[in-house]
């Protein structure tokens, strides 16, 4: 059973049977929450006024990493630990994660779950999701962040999911990857995370970070102009020019290093490259 966000109405918020099997943590808190047991979640949630954050300090032992940032609601810190930044140990960004490469952005589009779902990126969505999902972005960024903090509450009683440490919140999406209802709106985020840094579809981050070149122009989605080209951008023509001259130089930046591919024996190679070196 997925509850819907305060003030987000729908089927999500329909009550469905309990199976037999024991009734899951998620759901107990949830009971416990509409019977008022846990009049603090909704404080936890993010969505009322909230006092400038402290300085944080991680609750963990000393060796287990820098201090986490910030987040500015559950979701912020669910995507930060799908695909999680790199800090130093003052907390200074060492390497992007998904936030800064800009996966709010894509969840913020409100087709974003179902074109993912047609591309086969996620696994067919259930009616109760898609119901969910067409009451827009911010309802279904609102439940998620309900269903995080139900979570985050089994972890450590009145505690809101962005304010627990890493290792209780991978123990709480854990837990909710554990829930069937539940499971598909992480998988939405996940997909999101993964897609921002590897798609660079907001931002290059992501690629730059494991070793592609930042995009010539991404406003105009122009990742680079072509190669082999010298380092300055210069297109070189490989039939006038003299690739090995400029590799000699440090002129070069040929990603492909203009090398062929190491033969493997029994493989002949004329049946998996054209004449130009290309797969067929």
């Amino acid at each position: 059973m997925i509850r819907a966000a305060p003030g987000v109405e729908g089927s999500m918020a329909e009550r469905r049977p309990y199976s037999l099997r024991a009734i899951s943590r998620r759901h107990a808190l949830a009971f416990l929450a509409e019977l008022g047991a846990l009049p603090l979640i909704s404080a936890c949630s993010g969505d009322g006024e909230r006092p400038p954050p402290p300085d944080w300090v991680v609750d963990e032992p000393p060796s287990s990493g820098a201090p986490i940032p910030a987040f500015a609601d559950a979701v912020d810190a669910l995507l930060d630990v799908m695909l999680p930044a790199e800090r130093g140990p003052d907390g200074a960004l060492l390497s992007p994660g998904a936030l800064e490469a800009g996966a709010n952005g894509l969840l913020a589009l409100d087709d974003f779950a179902r074109l993912a779902a047609a591309r086969g990126l996620l696994a067919p969505l259930s009616d109760d999701v898609l119901a969910l999902l067409a009451q827009g972005s911010v309802a279904f960024r609102a439940t998620l962040a309900a269903e995080l903090d139900l979570l985050a509450t089994w972890q450590r009683p009145l505690s809101g999911f962005r304010d627990l440490p890493r290792h209780l919140q991978e123990a709480a999406v854990d837990d909710g990857m554990g829930d069937d209802a539940l499971r598909p709106l992480l998988e939405v985020a996940r997909v999101a995370a993964f897609l921002a840094w590897l798609g660079a579809v907001r931002s290059d981050v992501g690629l730059v970070a494991i070793g592609y070149p930042p995009f010539e122009d991404h406003a105009d989605g122009l990742a680079v102009s072509g190669y082999p080209r010298t380092t300055d951008g210069r297109l070189v023509d490989a039939e006038t020019e003299d690739l090995g001259a400029l590799a000699a130089s440090g002129e070069l930046d040929d990603y492909t290093y203009n090398q062929a591919p190491t033969p493997t024996a029994g493989l002949d190679l004329d049946d998996v490259l054209d004449a130009r070196g290309d797969l067929y």
